[in-house]
């Protein structure tokens, strides 16, 4: 089986694809994004038959600018995304509970 990856652009097409696939889980993985201000990103991703749909969004002011999720500064001065923000936008956009977010960091991705 050969699979391909599908990079979607904007959060309502990958909204829509999750809408309509239903897949069971979703992975993302936060890293840095040196050309945004701020420096951060934001990787969504879930498989559905053998395609892998990616959505990739990056900080701009106090926000990623696709979805809106927070980004937080810790006492050093890094930018991240707190897990909790993802998780509750993704509920609250998809309408749904019941799916499975999972870090891709911890799966030892990205």
């Amino acid at each position: 089986m050969s699979g391909r990856v599908e990079r979607v652009r904007s959060w309502i097409s990958f909204k829509e694809l999750l809408t309509k696939l239903q897949p069971e889980e979703i992975y993302y993985a936060q890293g840095n994004a040196p050309l945004s201000r701020p420096p951060v990103e934001l990787r969504l991703t879930f498989v559905a038959g053998d395609v892998q749909y990616i959505f990739i969004d990056t900080g701009q002011g106090d926000r990623l600018r696709r979805t809106g999720i927070p980004v937080n500064v810790d006492k050093y001065g890094n930018f991240y995304i707190k897990e909790e923000e993802v998780k509750k936008f993704i509920y609250n956009q998809l309408e749904r509970t019941d799916i499975k977010i999972r870090s891709f960091e911890l799966m030892g991705g990205y």
